[in-house]
């Protein structure tokens, strides 16, 4: 494996490299500390951070959503949604969602563990979590939902090439809005602020 701008083993030599890279993201979710939060006035959601070995290098699978969809029209985000009364835990909910989104099932899905949680202004409490599956993959889209599938290179957030970021007050707090351009097409909001955090773990940067 082969690194560059400070991004470690983004470029895979051999096919095992993208299961190390996976184990080693596996051992930094279970080391760490997870960042919680709890909104009791906040509807609970779950995503999935979904990791593919393409063209030699990571990447993560998103979703381009359609305008007919209740929240983040248009929007670019992690396959998942809202916790509904009758699953079992938040991993159930990002990969039911993740199923119902994307068509890929739970038993394609090799989970490395759960990150951080993250307040949406739209009023969720979102949790997050990390998982890994084969590539090619094989989608079938809910159409009222899903417009487009974007596979993108994790290296865009790992060197941080974002071309603008707005600095946004919420709950007391300043929050980083990093907005990324690929393909045309803009990754930005949560769904960013995500990415970036975790690249941040994966290169040691930040306070990870």
């Amino acid at each position: 494996m082969n690194s560059k701008h400070g991004c470690p083993d983004i470029i895979f030599n051999h096919d095992s490299d993208f299961n190390l890279f996976a184990d080693g993201i596996m051992k930094n979710l279970s080391i760490r500390e997870k960042k919680s939060c709890t909104y009791p006035d906040y509807r609970c959601a779950s995503v999935l951070i979904l990791l593919v070995n393409k063209n030699n290098s990571p990447h993560v699978i998103l979703t381009l959503r359609t305008d007919s969809v209740s929240t983040h029209k248009g929007q670019v985000s992690f396959p998942g949604g809202g916790v509904d009364d009758t699953d079992e835990n938040y991993l159930f909910t990002a990969l039911r969602e993740t199923h119902e989104e994307i068509g890929v099932p739970p038993e394609k899905i090799k989970i490395l563990g759960e990150f951080d949680d993250y307040i949406s202004l739209a009023g969720f409490e979102v949790h997050v979590y990390a998982g890994i599956t084969d590539y090619p993959v094989e989608y079938n889209l809910s159409a009222d939902e899903i417009d487009t599938i974007l596979e993108v290179p994790l290296s865009i957030f790992c060197n941080k090439e974002y071309y603008k970021c707005d600095i946004i007050q919420h709950k007391g707090n300043e929050v980083a809005v990093y907005y990324y351009d690929w393909q045309g097409t803009t990754i930005w909001g949560m769904t960013a602020r995500i990415l970036t955090d975790f690249a941040e773990m994966i290169t040691g940067n930040g306070n990870y």
